[in-house]
């Protein structure tokens, strides 16, 4: 791809021991989302902090997490 002068378009998210905690890869003709990307990490980082939550698809920053269990997350589903 290098001699036709495109990029290719990949992002990764490393944490402080060196683990890829996030990667994605996108087609050529798929724009990639500054925002996306931030909120992603801002899950990642979430989620080191409080180990015993995890982060629904599209969660924000302020918003509810839930636990990592059918039975306890429950709680979670029943208010959305």
């Amino acid at each position: 791809m290098q001699k036709y002068g495109i990029a290719l378009r990949g992002l990764f998210i490393i944490d402080k021991e060196g683990v890829i905690q996030h990667s994605t890869i996108n087609n050529l003709g798929i724009g990639r989302s500054v925002d996306e990307t931030m909120r992603t990490l801002q899950a990642l980082q979430y989620v080191q902090e409080n180990p015993d939550e995890v982060c629904p698809a599209g969660w924000k920053p302020g918003e509810k997490s839930m636990k990592p269990d059918p039975k306890l997350s429950k709680e979670y589903f029943s208010a959305i």
